[in-house]
């Protein structure tokens, strides 16, 4: 059930990382040589950020700020609504995004679902994927380690002084062995906590003393700039995002990027006459070595992507000031646009949330949602103020209509999933544990005899969690304000006749029946003389069986 939630999560991510990379990789084709290479890398940043962040976030900042509000049907959010399975949340009601009642049907059709797409199956194909990129990298790394056991330490006097005298200069602190090495024809450095940089003993003799400070410099830099450990997140994120050749790519494309940064940071520690010769080391390394094997989890000095970086050397120069602000505005626009979900507010639940227990016999709910149309009316050409403002309040009133016949259909289409309008934990399948994990402790737990089940409280989002028996959660109670714009008598007209309704302390509670497992419970204050039509105090989606006791002989709650 957890890898289940974790796998959503990661399309979730995959799908607005994959837009992300787009746009990034977008930013850097237009500005081109007029950033730096540094610049190149860092803005990669946003992509391994939004990759491992959770989705949550929340912000007014976004490039969806500046399209109207009609062409908003790309937003990320309504993409990822639409084919992540199971992940609706509030942000439905926000934009609008209610499925028909075609498409209602569809999602609770359990064969037609499984036809499309058998979800249970893709989370164990990508636990399987995870798991052995895992376990690759950790062979490969042990393999590594025991290889290195094997290989001598340099003890030549004159090499030692050439890396003592680079670590002073670049200001590398750490303790750094200088390790020959035959399975690789490439100066390398390997390890985050302690590292070495691996020479092939035959380099020795084939380079001059100077082309041997160069590449201890690009080695010792790559430390400086904590280079291994990216490199190592990078290849858990790979490992983590396995199924998606976009984001497999980017993350080779921010390793080319690192290798450049890196050697624009020894261009700038150089004197103008040695970036020649700088330019001119990899040119021997390129042509002592013509076929180059890497080494999994290291940085090396010379790659099949020299081409790229000693035309970097030749144009080697400092980025625009203004593009590069430029590209970073739009880098975190894009980013924002593909992390932000959209801020809600909400109003603490009220604590007099008890529902009576009672065994009537109920039918089917007859699903009578209406089609979301907005209604057109036919406005005289009066010229007078008073035609104008009725006409304005006629608008206005076949939109707050629109609105809360989208809302009444939200409301319903989760409810036949398990789950309420403010809350990703559906009934029935979720354990509290898993709601406490991402929402922190509840406020307060009670026990409530009549609803057979204790009920933790999360005032900060506005839910209520009715739980027992190992910590199932059999209901769940939404205190969203918008649940204020919706009447007695709209909710009566749009679901047709109750098949539960009992007035109780003050409030008067309608059920309807949604699906075989569930049914939902509204609570309204009871009518009086200056109320004729209350509003919705709150609302839940309660699983029966969930609070049946064969032990003790209780049938458990009908409503």
């Amino acid at each position: 059930m957890v890898l289940s939630a974790v796998f959503k999560e990661v399309l979730l991510l995959s799908l607005m990382g994959s837009i992300l990379a787009l746009g990034i990789l977008l930013i850097k084709a237009i500005f081109g040589q007029k950033l730096s290479a540094r610049l190149h890398y860092y803005i990669w940043f946003m992509l391994v950020l939004r990759l491992i962040l959770p989705i949550g976030i929340q912000s007014h900042i976004s490039l969806l700020n500046f399209i109207p509000n009609e062409q908003k049907k790309t937003d990320i959010n309504f993409i990822a609504e639409q084919y992540v399975p199971n992940i609706i949340s509030n942000s439905d009601i926000k934009t609008g995004n209610t499925a028909s009642k075609e498409d209602s049907k569809a999602l609770a059709e359990p064969s037609i679902k499984g036809t499309i797409f058998n979800y249970d199956t893709a989370v164990v194909l990508w636990i399987i994927g995870v798991s052995s990129a895992l376990l690759f990298i950790l062979c490969v790394n042990i393999l590594m380690m025991a290889k290195l056991k094997k290989c001598s330490r340099c003890e030549r006097e004159d090499l030692i002084d050439i890396l003592e005298a680079e670590k002073s200069r670049l200001k590398v602190n750490s303790k750094v062995k200088i390790i020959y090495n035959n399975f690789s024809k490439s100066p390398a450095v390997y390890g985050v906590i302690r590292p070495k940089i691996l020479i092939p003993e035959e380099l020795m003799d084939k380079l001059t003393p100077e082309e041997l400070r160069f590449i201890l410099s690009h080695e010792l830099t790559h430390i400086r700039n904590k280079d291994l450990a990216v490199n190592t997140l990078l290849m858990f994120v790979k490992a983590i995002y396995w199924f998606n050749p976009l984001i497999w790519y980017s993350l080779n494309q921010i390793k080319q990027d690192c290798e450049l940064a890196c050697d624009a940071a020894v261009l700038n520690t150089l004197k103008t006459e040695e970036v020649k010769k700088y330019g001119q080391t990899m040119i021997n390394m390129l042509r002592l070595f013509s076929e180059k094997k890497g080494i999994t989890g290291a940085l090396g000095f010379a790659s099949k992507y020299n081409k790229k970086r000693i035309i970097m050397i030749t144009r080697f120069k400092k980025s625009s000031a203004i593009c590069a602000v430029l590209a970073v505005f739009l880098t975190i626009m894009v980013g924002c646009s593909s992390t932000i979900k959209s801020v809600s507010t909400g109003v603490i639940p009220n604590n007099n949330s008890g529902t009576n227990s009672s065994n009537i016999n109920s039918t089917p709910l007859v699903d009578k949602t209406s089609q979301d149309h907005a209604t057109k009316s036919n406005a005289t050409q009066d010229d007078t103020s008073q035609a104008s403002k009725s006409n304005n309040n006629s608008i206005a009133s076949s939109s707050h209509e629109s609105i809360q016949r989208k809302l009444l259909a939200s409301i319903m289409q989760l409810a036949k999933q398990g789950k309420i309008i403010n809350s990703e934990f559906p009934v029935k399948t979720t354990v509290l544990d898993e709601a406490e994990k991402k929402l922190g402790n509840p406020n307060k737990v009670d026990w409530v005899p009549s609803a057979k089940g204790n009920y933790a409280v999360f005032s900060k989002y506005n839910v209520v969690f009715g739980f027992n028996k190992g910590d199932q959660i059999f209901e769940a109670r939404s205190f969203d304000k918008e649940l204020n714009d919706l009447s007695l008598s709209k909710v009566k007209k749009t679901y047709g006749n109750p098949a539960y309704n009992v007035k109780n302390n003050g409030e008067e509670i309608i059920g309807y029946v949604v699906s075989s497992e569930y049914k939902i419970l509204l609570v309204f204050p009871q009518p009086s003389n200056n109320s004729q039509d209350p509003v919705m105090d709150h609302y839940s989606v309660l699983y029966p069986r969930g609070t049946v006791n064969t032990m003790a002989g209780d049938p458990g709650r009908q409503w």
